[in-house]
């Protein structure tokens, strides 16, 4: 996925835009990216290293500016779930 996220920015003559990859990585799972030749710039490795509890999570953007976006494999769009409510 990395390798086609580099591509597709590339493609639209997004060069500069660096790429950071984390959740749950260790040093075994920074070096599969690195001998597959993987497009990284930026390793987030905060759990590993702090030897802290895990909890895991994602957050991922659904609108911008009142457009619906997602990221692959996800549903654009606000999410209506009752128990959340707006702060912002």
């Amino acid at each position: 996925l990395v390798k086609e996220v580099r591509a597709w920015l590339n493609l639209e003559n997004f060069r500069d835009v660096r790429i950071a990859v984390s959740g749950g990585l260790d040093p075994d799972r920074i070096r599969y990216f690195l001998d597959e030749g993987a497009p990284v710039d930026l390793f987030a490795a905060g759990s590993y290293i702090s030897h802290a509890w895990p909890l895991d999570f994602t957050a991922d953007l659904h609108e911008v500016d009142g457009r619906p976006i997602a990221k692959r494999g996800r549903m654009p769009g606000l999410t209506p779930n009752p128990r959340l409510k707006r702060v912002m």
